[in-house]
């Protein structure tokens, strides 16, 4: 059993389970005890996923018995952690076909409690009370108590002096000595430990308050102009997630805390005749350059140099990948130096302007000149769907339709060839275009966790609302906005397949508050 006075201290705030209370910076939170519950299991078991089914066990022994109940405890526990937390996290990652992971540093701490100095009494004698003793402390002061202490003193071999004995004056001379020495004592330890310079106050402060999967990724305009360079960019930062735990921030209150920056801009080469890309990986804790290098922009060596970059910065934030996966997961993009040049334009494109007709117009073109690459051919589908949903025009359902027969015999080939993440987006695509969310979900599950994309997570949301889970749905479109916060995602996913009203989860990222029931 927990001890009473055991606390958790996550970034800045702290929970007190007995209390059932959550301390943060500016307020303080009562939960109900289902909650506390829950999170106190998660805070003793940080960085483990636990399923509904063990949640139930575990946190409720039992007495839950509907996946429901689960579900409804941790939404109302992520809106008060990312309501009152400086981080605006909820903490409780959803880890699709497992459960729940609690994504936090988790410290534990004993809070000091004061013990009574309660008067000694014999092994015959029954304890007193709680109230009891808060009477006789209160007695004390007068003459009767005074002489009741004193007679049971006497009664169990001590005697009390009184006030007024050279004893007593003795003894209040001792205890007044001892306390200026101890005032005079801590006062001079309080003034070495401030007397350290401002530069090393703010230099502490900031180190514990550093987020070190928190990432600032920095890109010249020179790169943005160049669409297959920044396509390049992109695709980077999101192989490097697919090894590491890192997250790109942009809002100005995550910038601060991140602990890790990544500069990326153009360089010439030693001849000054070729554009490198330069990468940069800065140790914003420790200031320290763990990466400045340059690589070449030739499409003719891309793999090899993207399997490069990608290992370099993995190797300077101590992440060891075997070559091998490296080499397996740049192997999906196509051998042929134009069409990878292709797929890059449409990727810098895609993030750059969302100009939707340049992106596709890119996305053919890559097709085009390498027709039975599995990549080549999924991405084209996908920016052909998404596209022809943005449009919101009346003849939707006809070009879709079209769409379907043109690529459902390659998208089926080629997804008995392996779950490549992409493949398996688009083939869920269709899944869904076809009203069949079951089929979807099966196909998006198969994707290896660490590399799912944002699209990934608006397709699991889709085919979740299409079976009628919408608050499943709900988690699974808040998680495909981690990384950036951001509501354009939502913007997007709203008309795909069937028009969801995301409006209050929008306002939810843009900062509107709703009240306990989101509504």
């Amino acid at each position: 059993m927990l001890e009473k006075n055991i606390s958790f201290i996550v970034d800045e705030w702290q929970f007190m389970p007995n209390e059932g209370q959550i301390q943060f910076a500016d307020s303080c939170i009562t939960i109900d005890n289902r909650l506390t519950k829950l999170l106190e299991f998660l805070c003793l078991n940080p960085g483990l996923t636990h399923t509904r089914d063990e949640l139930i066990e575990e946190v409720w022994s039992g007495s839950v018995l509907t996946d429901q109940v689960v579900t409804q405890a941790v939404f109302e526990l992520r809106k008060v952690l990312k309501t009152h937390s400086k981080r605006t996290s909820s903490y409780i990652v959803t880890v699709p076909k497992r459960g729940y992971r609690f994504d936090g540093e988790v410290r534990v701490e004993k809070v000091e409690l004061q013990k009574p100095d309660l008067q000694k009494t014999t092994p015959q004698k029954p304890a007193l009370q709680k109230t009891e003793q808060l009477d006789v402390n209160e007695r004390q002061s007068t003459p009767e108590s005074q002489e009741l202490v004193e007679r049971e003193g006497r009664e169990e071999g001590y005697a009390k002096p009184s006030e007024n004995s050279p004893r007593s004056r003795k003894l209040h001379y001792i205890l007044a000595f001892l306390a200026v020495v101890i005032v005079l004592q801590s006062s001079y330890m309080w003034f070495s430990q401030n007397k350290q310079s401002p530069s090393q106050a703010s230099s502490a402060h900031s180190l514990s308050h550093f987020e070190f999967r928190y990432v600032v990724l920095n890109v010249t305009e020179e790169v943005k102009a160049q669409p297959e360079l920044y396509g390049i960019v992109i695709k980077l930062i999101e192989h490097i997630g697919f090894y590491s735990n890192i997250r790109v921030v942009k809002s100005d209150e995550h910038k601060k805390l991140a602990a890790i920056e990544f500069n990326i801009s153009t360089a010439k080469s030693s001849d000054g005749k070729k554009t490198r890309l330069l990468v940069k990986y800065v140790n914003r804790a420790s200031g320290g350059v763990h990466l400045n290098r340059r690589y070449s922009t030739n499409f003719a060596r891309f793999h090899e140099t993207f399997a490069a970059m990608i290992d370099d910065l993995l190797r300077a934030m101590y992440i060891d990948v075997p070559e091998e996966e490296l080499k397996r997961n740049i192997s999906v993009f196509p051998q042929d130096k134009e069409s990878v040049k292709a797929l890059m334009s449409a990727t810098g494109v895609s993030y750059s302007t969302v100009d939707f007709d340049m992106a596709l117009k890119h996305f053919r073109e890559a097709r085009a000149l390498a027709p039975d690459n599995a990549y080549a051919i999924s991405v084209s589908y996908i920016s052909e769907v998404l596209t022809v949903f943005s449009t919101d025009e009346e003849n939707i359902k006809p070009r879709i339709k079209a769409l379907n027969e043109q690529y459902s015999s390659s998208l089926s080939a080629i997804l008995k060839r392996g779950n490549n993440p992409r493949v398996c987006e688009a083939n869920a695509i269709l899944a869904l275009s076809q009203s069949e969310p079951d089929k979807a979900l099966k196909i998006l599950l198969s994707i290896p966790y660490n590399q799912h994309t944002p699209l990934t997570y608006l397709l699991m949301a889709k085919a979740e609302e299409a079976r009628g889970n919408t608050m499943g749905a709900k988690e699974l479109y808040l998680q495909a906005t981690q990384n950036t916060s951001s509501p354009i995602a939502l913007t997007l996913a709203g008309p795909l397949f069937f028009d969801s009203n995301l409006d209050k989860l929008i306002e939810q990222l843009q900062g509107v508050k709703l009240d306990v029931d989101g509504k």
